[in-house]
């Protein structure tokens, strides 16, 4: 049969409905601005077979018998369902049995493709949307514009065996590996993007498989579904974002087993690490209407992942390699995008070699101290371990990205937070300080530590009884607790984050979330939501199912094992997270900032169960833990919404990943206790000394044996901290002002959350990982932003992504292939930084031997 004289077969009611339609005529959905998915397959592949610019705005509707038969004849080569004539319920038997009966091909393979696909699909199905002008809709935000084409194809598979045995390979593989260097220090965290890299060539390698069936009618799957896409990628990715970073709970285990020394069951360990995992995800679902679904909610972060998997597969996500976007000028660079970012990520992957190993002072570019390394001042001052790092140089990525992203932050959230670090920190912490308030100038400027009144390190058990019991007559024998200042100012702006979410969520979103609530469809929905619509939602019932059963095991949990924490504890620390799960979602989903919730946590536990520590470790485990785990599982629901992975699917590659991960981290963890010699002791030979549950263990000291009542209570030296709540309370009404009177003016858009919230990571975090990522924010989502808007809009996400990959690409090979079996560089260039006073966080004065600081009464 010669080449498009191929037919496609159709009801005949169908093909004379076709045959009746005029060449420029589109049939539309329920809605009048939403586009047929019939209409979209033709132009869609019309646009890329073509080779033209992959661009929402230039959508082609042509229908006439010339496009279809440039599909036809595409098919028979190999091309990609989505550009068919045909959608998922519109295929009958007959059309089936008719290709069934010809040679194998490709495509008779992505008919059957399509059929088994079509059961997570809805009717009307719709390719994009269209607005009252008939262009197609996208986002009102510039920056997912650029990021996430406004379209969807819905023929590509995800629901695969590559899905689900790649999920499975590569959740154990990163939960094992993260957890097992998670006990070291210096410790190695391999990120979910070396995971994205990674899957996409053995992704493309699997398309070499043959086209056969395994298995036999409905037990029967293909062995090559099709090429490797985008949803399919993008699922690997979520799932194993969910447990690349070790469960937190893992770090409380790690403090009960090897530092309380509590005999613990396997079935406790799994339990913590499970239910305090899944509260969050069945409450993000409950929640999904106000931090995923709304337009305004875009999750920052999310963008550079998106953009990734754009690049790699294609512009626009279509697996189509490079279009005629890449050749595009934009400010004249002409590059196009999958090029640029093989550029930047081998350069990244070779620079890092760099402040990463060979060079390592580019990383701690501290050249002030090194001219003056026993100056207490310039070192307090400029330094970038215990100072305050006013000089902003470094020469490592890492550095820069320490909080988060800058390329990937607005502009506005930036300039607020380095004005909360100027101000604060650079300001008041100083003057502050060398006045001496609360004896910190014995105490180094900058630690997330604590001392006793010879300026050393507290030492929690020497004022506890041999059941963790807190001793009084041991404590008022020994020592007060005395923080840094800058622990100190960072805890007062973590009390005044907390309350004033609440106070700007209700003066700026408070119209919204009740809209929200009562029209889970109202205006606030993007395209991408839209689009969302084509697949069979994850409905409700399911997350507030998992959230039941979830808090029943939690409670049975703590009531069973031995963890001091009677129910209406653990209730109030539900309570916790719950209240603030909503507005810590709003910010985080805008902002790409978020307020951590463990010294809350610790606070309250520590008044509710003063002297039970363990206790304390479980109410910041139910009331911390589940925010955070839910917050994460709500940005990979927004990345899953522009990537239009169906939610069901989604659903259950979540929640099979966390499970397997959560067992695999528990089942390494114990394989290392009683595999490594003197583990979690400083004597370790190989520096596998639990650095995080040694920290947990001690907060829970401080917070839970000893009682925050001994420091923040009326008359106690850190009293005036609690003001924080208050003053938190009472500034968004200010900046609520100036943003109604001056919308356009700079102070009209300060903002308190955002002030209070972004200098949270100092400590440990310095002045160079903010003052550094304004800088590359300004220039890159300001200046170049405002003056170059083409390449920004082209090239920033994928800048973003590149180096971010090609850091920390080259990390892992650094860590595992050079520093781990023990390989090292001994010269200036690698000691220079250490050699200061900076480095070893002296402080500007000091106590002789058997003499002390401070308060002379303290009980």
């Amino acid at each position: 049969m010669p080449k498009g004289s191929q037919h496609q077969h159709t009801s005949s009611e169908e093909s004379n409905s076709r045959s009746q339609a005029p060449s420029q005529s589109i049939s539309y959905s329920n809605s009048p601005f939403i586009a047929s998915s019939t209409v979209e397959r033709v132009d869609h592949h019309t646009r890329n077979s073509d080779n033209e610019e992959d661009d929402a705005s230039s959508l082609n509707v042509n229908h006439d018998e010339d496009s279809k038969k440039v599909i036809h004849e595409q098919i028979k080569g190999g091309d990609s369902i989505q550009s068919m004539d045909v959608s998922p319920g519109r295929i009958s038997p007959e059309d089936v049995s008719e290709f069934n009966k010809k040679p194998k091909s490709k495509s008779n393979f992505f008919v059957r493709l399509l059929t088994l696909s079509s059961s997570s699909l809805v009717s009307n199905q719709a390719n994009c949307y269209y607005d009252e002008n008939g262009e197609v809709e996208d986002s009102i935000y510039s920056e997912v514009r650029a990021s996430v084409p406004p379209t969807d194809d819905y023929s590509k598979p995800v629901n695969t065996w590559r899905t689900w045995v790649l999920t499975t390979i590569f959740v154990i593989v990163f939960a094992a590996v993260n957890q097992f260097f998670s006990l070291r220090y210096p410790s190695l965290t391999i990120n979910f993007i070396v995971a994205q890299i990674l899957l996409f060539p053995l992704g493309k390698l699997l398309n070499l498989l043959p086209n056969w069936t395994i298995g036999y009618r409905r037990c029967s799957f293909y062995l090559n579904p099709g090429p490797f896409n985008t949803k399919e990628h993008a699922t690997i990715t979520i799932a194993v974002s969910l447990t690349s970073s070790t469960a937190y709970a893992t770090n409380i285990l790690s403090a009960q087993t090897s530092f309380y020394n509590q005999d613990l069951s396997w079935g406790y360990k799994i339990l913590v690490v499970l239910t305090s995992q899944m509260l969050g995800y069945g409450f993000a679902g409950l929640t999904r209407r106000w931090i995923v679904y709304p337009a305004s909610m875009v999750w920052p972060q999310t963008l550079v992942s998106a953009v990734l998997f754009r690049t790699l597969h294609g512009d626009g996500g279509n697996d189509i390699g490079e279009t005629k976007e890449g050749k595009t000028t934009a400010n004249g660079w002409s590059v196009s995008r999958y090029r640029f970012f093989t550029y930047i990520f081998i350069g990244a992957f070779a620079f890092y070699w760099f402040p990463g190993f060979i060079f390592t002072a580019l990383s701690y570019f501290t050249f002030l101290c090194w001219i003056w390394p026993k100056n207490r001042v310039v070192n307090q001052l400029f330094g970038y371990n215990s100072g305050l790092g006013i000089v902003p140089v470094t020469f490592d990525w890492q550095q820069v990205v320490y909080n988060s992203n800058p390329l990937a932050s607005p502009w506005w959230v930036i300039s607020n937070t380095i004005g909360s670090v100027i101000i604060i920190f650079w300001i008041v912490v100083p003057i502050l300080y060398y006045k001496s308030v609360w004896f910190s100038n014995y105490l180094p400027m900058l630690s997330s530590s604590t001392y006793d009144n010879t300026g050393k390190t507290f030492n929690s058990s020497r004022v506890l009884n041999s059941d963790l019991s807190f001793d009084q007559s041991k404590y008022e024998s020994y020592s007060p607790l005395y923080m840094p200042m800058s622990y100190s100012m960072s805890t007062a702006l973590n009390f005044a984050a907390v309350t004033s979410i609440f106070t700007h969520c209700i003066l700026y979103n408070g119209k919204d979330i009740w809209q929200r609530l009562r029209d889970e469809r109202g205006a606030f929905e993007c395209v991408h939501r839209k689009l969302m619509r084509n697949y069979q939602e994850a409905p409700q019932w399911w997350y507030l199912s998992l959230f039941i059963v979830t808090f029943g095991l939690s409670i049975f949990t703590i009531q069973y094992y031995d963890t001091q924490c009677p129910v209406w504890a653990f209730i109030v620390a539900m309570l916790i997270f719950i209240i603030n799960f909503v507005p810590q979602g709003i910010l985080e989903g805008i902002t790409n900032q978020h307020v951590g919730l463990n010294i809350i946590t610790e606070l309250v536990g520590g008044y509710m169960l003063p002297g039970k520590p363990v206790a304390n470790l479980m109410i910041k485990l139910y009331g911390f833990i589940p925010m955070r785990q839910g917050l994460e599982f709500s940005r990979d629901l927004k990345l899953a919404q522009y990537m239009k992975v169906p939610p069901r699917i989604l659903f259950s590659v979540q929640i099979f990943a966390t499970v397997l991960g959560g067992v695999t981290q528990v089942a390494v963890q114990e394989w290392m206790r009683f595999h490594i010699k003197d583990i979690c002791t400083h004597a370790q030979s190989d520096g596998f000394t639990c650095p995080n549950g040694r920290s947990i263990y001690n907060a829970s000291l401080i917070w839970g044996a000893i009682g925050p009542a001994k420091l923040f209570s009326k008359g106690r030296p850190y009293y005036p901290l609690l003001y924080f709540f208050l003053i938190g309370a009472v500034a968004p009404f200010l900046t609520y002002v100036l943003y109604k009177k001056f919308p356009k003016a700079w102070y009209g858009k300060l903002n308190a959350p955002v002030f209070f919230t972004g200098p949270g990571n100092i400590p440990p975090a310095t002045g160079i990982n903010y003052s550094s990522w304004a800088i590359v924010g300004f220039v890159f989502n300001y200046a170049i932003r405002k003056k170059a808007v083409h390449w920004w809009t082209k090239y920033n996400y994928v800048l973003a992504a590149a180096l971010d990959s090609g850091v920390a690409v080259a990390g892992v090979v650094i860590f595992l292939c050079v520093s781990y079996p023990g390989g090292s560089l001994s010269w200036w260039g690698n000691s220079v930084y250490k050699n200061t006073y900076d480095w070893k966080s002296m402080p500007y004065r000091s106590v002789g031997p058997n003499e002390t600081f401070g308060y002379s009464n303290w009980s």
